[in-house]
C-alpha cells in the first residue's frame, strides 16, 4: 500500500515538473514584439542625433 502512495505521489510530483513548450505562435510573438521594441530603440537614437547639415549643390575641389 505505501509503495503505490509513493509511487502515485512521485507520479504526480515528476508530472508538476514538466512544463509545456511554447506553441508557434507564442513564440513567434514574443520574437516580433523584442523585433518591434528592438526597431524602437534605433528610430529614438535615429531621431535623438537630429538631420545632418544640407551639403552645397557645388561639387567639392577635393584632390
Amino acid at each position: 500500500m505505501r509503495i503505490a502512495l509513493l509511487a502515485a505521489l512521485g507520479a504526480v510530483v515528476l508530472l508538476s515538473a514538466c512544463k509545456r513548450e511554447p506553441t508557434f505562435d507564442e513564440r513567434y510573438d514574443t520574437a516580433n514584439k523584442a523585433i518591434v521594441d528592438r526597431a524602437k530603440q534605433i528610430d529614438a537614437q535615429i531621431a535623438g542625433t537630429g538631420t545632418p547639415p544640407a551639403e552645397s549643390a557645388e561639387p567639392s575641389s577635393a584632390p
